[in-house]
């Protein structure tokens, strides 16, 4: 490509010649110089140059200021790529050049083009500078007993990019010269931040001595630059310290482990056990390892899966804080396998949940048996004893098992077993499938008395299914018309196949559905299903209420009870206001009445005179309070009593009978009525001889008066008593008899007295 430039370049020098001849040049060639260079480095540099117009110029000229750049020789300026420069003052123009090679020499010349001819300036020359060793620092990050952590940073890559970086060391000996990649024991880097790489020095690195150390880097010019060394002493021991102890009870594939553990040297031990390898002599915690508990200055652990007759090295661990201490390595070589054989197994007495299976073992010389029995499972085609099992207790090399507990008519695989000191040994496989047992069966159900909240129901177990009835009762439910368990249930705990319960707590007035239930351990069998609904009761019916007698301060009511609801009447009677026209018993006064033959009557007592009341009739029962609709009555004006029909007659020296009728109660009750006497004046209750109280209210009353004075006048009256006062009759006067004289009477005067001879 850049041969074609300068064949086309030569081309136009050689076009514009030819057109010299024949005419006149319209533009002056400007003057370019070729600068000096500066800011070299192994990559840049940066060139300068400058452009003068011809004085004759036209005015306005265009020119194109360029470089010509090339490594390989001033000839090949001709055939390179032009690079525009940079104005930076009148006339002066600048190239930066970047991504240059190290220790190159570079050619350049600045040209100028007008479109019509090109000139350039002088061809110049610079070299870059060389690549050089890498500058390289180190940084001291920790250390322990075993181990140095150190860190380095590129500060210089010489010049080419870096192929390798780490660190550098060995043994520090008065006089011995630092480490290099010949004499020392080389740690790679790890990326670390900001551009710094990280590493651990940890092989043969021993406590309390002293190594040199330096971090190198290397370049693609394979160019090694190391840091100023650091001699560092590791620290003091503080690893733990233990010694490990002979393995026993070897095993073809196991070993018990033991060791002691001496000190902790200052630092918790969080760790501790055995590593172990067949390849490696000196076994480490990257190694297989077992851990052993925390306790006592003796551990032991036991290692397995290993192989038989192979040669094992192992070393005890401890960890603390500060690190990982070990204990010298040892060794021990596994024995072989002992193997054991055994017998197909053979199943007998099979039942529903049990069958007895026998093998027997054949053991190899110096083999003895640790444990031997059975192994079955429903899935596993080949059971062991990772899942059932049943241990056979007995001495010598015979097995007899029998598996209890299994479900009836399911399928089973078994498989003898015997545990050797090598491991356990199986049988080939047997199967059988245990015997199967049905449902229960269970009649229909027999509905007898249903009540308010209760029903009985009856039903029997007419097959138990060849197996233990488990339980049995109904289930019911409001909801659903074929009830399961999942449901209400009543359980019948009676020994026997009859099955009779009587549900309780039921609602009133609902429908429910129920069936028998019989359950085995193959499941739950079911009778039909029987329907029904429980009692409704309701409030008491209360009706034709009527008014029997209606008085100024009371009345009597009558009223019938027409229908109880389906329950006991508790309480009945009547209630009464002057201003609701719904009186009820809980707000309003009430008197309560004697039920009868289905009707009840009571007075309505403390009535106002002259008032109308709204009174119901009422009755209760369970269900709550029934009233009859309501009646209006209105009180009246009383007055007095009256009395009439007052006589006084059939005297003698001592008694008098007297009779009067109370004619009317003048509309209020008769609290009490009677008679009256004085033989002074007009007897009153207030002021009278004697007051003679009757029984009864309105109507006829008569008595004898006793006790009187013969031949003396005696005034007689009847009396009343109602809330309104006391009333009287007329006042009415009889005389009592002369006494008849007596021969002890005193004789009259002028007489004389006659004896009898």
């Amino acid at each position: 490509m850049k041969k074609l430039q300068y064949i086309i370049w030569c081309s136009l020098l050689l076009f514009v010649a030819s057109c010299e001849k024949d005419t006149e040049p319209t533009s002056f060639a400007p003057v370019p110089v070729t600068g000096e260079t500066s800011g070299i480095t192994r990559f840049e540099a940066t060139l300068s140059g400058t452009v003068t117009p011809h004085p004759d110029s036209p005015q306005g000229q265009k020119h194109n200021i360029y470089f010509l750049v090339s490594s390989m020789s001033s000839k090949l300026l001709e055939g390179v790529d032009t690079i525009a420069g940079t104005k930076k003052a009148e006339n002066e123009y600048t190239l930066t050049l970047k991504s240059l090679k190290a220790g190159t020499i570079y050619y350049y010349s600045i040209e100028s083009s007008s479109g019509h001819n090109a000139v350039r300036g002088a061809i110049k020359n610079f070299t870059t500078l060389s690549t050089d060793d890498p500058s390289v620092t180190l940084n001291l990050t920790g250390k322990t007993e075993s181990s140095i952590s150190v860190s380095g940073k590129v500060t210089d890559e010489g010049g080419a990019t870096i192929t390798a970086r780490g660190f550098v060391y060995k043994l520090y000996t008065e006089g011995v010269g630092d480490p290099t990649l010949t004499d020392g024991t080389i740690v790679s880097g790890e990326n670390g931040e900001n551009g710094s790489f990280i590493g651990t020095i940890k092989e043969n690195i021993l406590p309390e001595t002293a190594y040199i150390i330096r971090a190198y880097a290397t370049n693609s010019d394979h160019k090694t630059g190391y840091s100023q060394p650091v001699t560092v002493t590791t620290d003091q021991l503080q690893v733990p310290s233990l010694t490990t102890d002979e393995a026993t009870d070897l095993t073809a594939y196991t070993a018990v482990l033991h060791a002691t553990f001496l000190s902790d040297n200052g630092f918790e031990v969080t760790e501790r056990g055995f590593c172990y390898s067949a390849e490696s002599q000196t076994p480490t915690i990257d190694h297989p390892r077992v851990r052993s508990d925390l306790e006592g200055s003796k551990f032991t652990t036991t290692v397995s899966s290993l192989e038989p007759s192979k040669t094992y090295y192992y070393r005890a661990y401890a960890i603390n804080g500060k690190g990982t201490g070990y204990g010298e390595t040892k060794e021990f070589t596994l024995p072989e396998v002992q193997t054991l054989t055994l017998s197909s197994p053979k199943v007998s007495d099979i039942t529903i949940g049990s069958a007895t299976v026998v093998s027997s073992v054949n053991l190899p010389a110096g083999a003895s048996i640790l444990e031997k029995g059975v192994c079955y499972s429903t899935s596993v085609l080949q059971p062991s004893i990772d899942g059932e099992h049943v241990t056979d207790v007995s001495e010598g090399n015979n097995i007899s098992v029998k598996l209890e507990d299994l479900v009836e008519g399911q399928h089973y695989y078994v498989c003898a077993y015997a545990i050797s000191r090598d491991g356990t040994f199986y049988s080939v496989p047997a199967e059988f499938t245990t015997l199967q047992t049905a449902m229960a069966e269970v009649s229909n159900i027999t509905l007898g008395d249903v009540d308010i909240s209760s029903a009985t129901l009856s039903a029997k177990i007419t097959k138990d299914g060849g197996t233990e009835i488990l339980e049995k009762g109904f289930c019911y439910s409001p909801n659903t018309e074929t009830p399961t368990i999942d449901n209400t249930l009543a359980v019948d705990k009676s020994e026997g196949s009859n099955i009779n319960i009587t549900l309780t707590g039921l609602e009133e007035g609902k429908t429910y559905h129920a069936r028998a239930y019989v359950t085995n351990k193959n499941g739950t069998a079911y009778s039909n299903t029987v329907t029904f609904t429980t009692v409704q009761h309701n409030k008491p019916a209360v009706e034709r209420l009527a008014e029997i007698e209606v008085n100024d301060d009371n009345a009597t009511m009558e009223a019938h009870l027409t229908d109880n609801g389906g329950m006991s009447i508790t309480e009945c009677g009547f209630c009464w206001d002057n201003s609701s026209e719904e009186p009820d018993i809980t707000r309003h006064k009430k008197v309560t009445a004697t039920l009868k033959d289905g009707a009840f009557q009571a007075k309505l007592t403390g009535l106002a005179y002259n008032t109308s009341y709204h009174v119901r009739a009422y009755a209760v029962n369970g269900k709550g309070v029934g009233y009859s609709a309501y009646v209006i009555i209105k009180t009246g004006s009383s007055a007095k009593a009256t009395i009439a029909d007052m006589s006084a007659g059939n005297p003698t020296p001592s008694t008098l009978d007297v009779s009067a009728s109370v004619s009317g109660d003048g509309g209020a009750e008769i609290t009490e009525r009677g008679f009256v006497y004085s033989s002074k004046g007009t007897p009153s209750i207030e002021e009278c001889e004697k007051k003679i109280v009757m029984e009864g209210t309105v109507g006829k009353m008569d008595t004898t008066l006793s006790g009187l004075t013969g031949y003396t006048n005696y005034s007689i009256r009847a009396y009343a008593i109602n809330k309104n006062g006391t009333a009287y009759s007329n006042t009415v006067t009889a005389r009592t008899k002369k006494t008849d004289p007596s021969i002890d009477d005193p004789a009259f005067p002028g007489t004389r007295a006659i004896k009898n001879k």
